[in-house]
């Protein structure tokens, strides 16, 4: 008799034990999909902060009869040239801007980043409506950095069509613009060891003499000239554009403790 209630005894705290593990286990998958959904929920808002991605190519943008997405004026006429004449005048450098500036761009402005890297390719979205679209770039493609300094007549159309140039002259271009036309004062002021690279970065908007009567041009169609231009340029093209690649996907803000206060 007293085996048999001690063999009940075990068969009951085996299933007891057997219960609980069930219930740990069901508890633990509960929290799990609580945990994931209240990520979701944080990503989603996240998404939500900012701009609507445009619905076209979110580097080379066409909104209209315009070649820029015009919603970010305030921005770049704003909180952007003032954050970029703090860098200059406390002598961080046109690099370090660059690198906060498509941080900012990027990470910061609309629902979406405009550019993701995975695989070796850099993907741009190119459009964002229900389905949204990304295109792969290799880094020739996107920025048009190369190891020549000559150029055949492919070799330059492709340097030209790089994509990077749009947001050089429409995005960077309305920052330095805005510095150049709504501050003279200050503008003049600012070294040209600090203006030359985004200048160069802009393209043929920047109109950068690189030697007497030579200026760089992305567009020129004389691949002798292009590289002749190209050589007096490169080293600040690839500082410049290296700055770039580390703002676009960085994990955390760069300078941030810079520009925190600036509004």
């Amino acid at each position: 008799m007293d085996a048999r209630i001690e063999a009940l005894e075990t068969s009951v705290a085996k299933c007891l034990q057997l219960q609980q593990r069930t219930v740990d286990l069901m508890e633990k998958v509960y929290t799990r999909k609580k945990q994931q959904a209240k990520s979701y929920q944080k990503r989603k808002a996240k998404k939500k902060k900012g701009l609507r991605n445009p619905e076209c190519n979110n580097v080379a943008v066409r909104m209209g009869v315009y070649h820029r997405d015009t919603r970010l004026g305030p921005l770049q006429e704003g909180r952007w040239a003032r954050v970029a004449f703090h860098f200059a005048e406390s002598a961080r450098g046109p690099y370090a801007f660059l690198q906060w500036l498509c941080y900012e761009w990027n990470c910061n402005t609309y629902w979406v980043k405009p550019i993701t890297r995975s695989g070796g390719y850099n993907h741009v979205m190119i459009f964002s409506g229900e389905a949204p679209l990304r295109q792969k770039y290799s880094d020739n493609e996107l920025f048009g950095c190369l190891r020549r300094t000559s150029f055949t007549r492919i070799q330059q159309e492709q340097f030209s069509s790089a994509i990077w140039w749009w947001w050089g002259s429409a995005m960077l271009g309305r920052v330095v613009f805005s510095m150049r036309d709504e501050y003279e004062e200050r503008w003049a002021k600012v070294d040209d060891r600090f203006k030359k690279p985004l200048m160069l970065m802009m393209g043929h908007m920047g109109e950068v003499e690189v030697r007497n009567g030579l200026h760089f041009d992305q567009n020129e169609k004389n691949p002798d000239k292009l590289g002749k231009a190209y050589r007096f340029a490169r080293l600040e093209l690839d500082a410049g554009w290296n700055a770039c690649k580390k703002g676009l996907f960085a994990k955390e803000e760069p300078f941030q403790s810079v520009v925190s206060g600036i509004t």
